[in-house]
């Protein structure tokens, strides 16, 4: 699911540079590439998640479902 949404929004960010600030895409790499970025960053924000649940597990619950708020 994750791959779909980084492959997803690749090709908005894409469409909208395109649209809004004529950027054209010059070849289909970096459309892999923008997708490969948006996986290693989102696979670092669930590290980063993670370890923090790992040093206060009293703030999260089966409830929860992976959103934690921290006070």
């Amino acid at each position: 699911m994750l791959g779909m949404a980084a492959v997803c929004w690749s090709l908005w960010k894409a469409r909208n540079n395109n649209c809004f600030e004529n950027k054209k895409i010059r070849s289909p790499t970096e459309i892999i590439c923008s997708v490969s970025s948006f996986l290693s960053y989102w696979a670092g924000a669930e590290v980063l998640k993670n370890t923090a649940l790992h040093l206060h597990p009293q703030q999260a619950s089966p409830a929860d479902s992976g959103t934690v708020l921290l006070n």
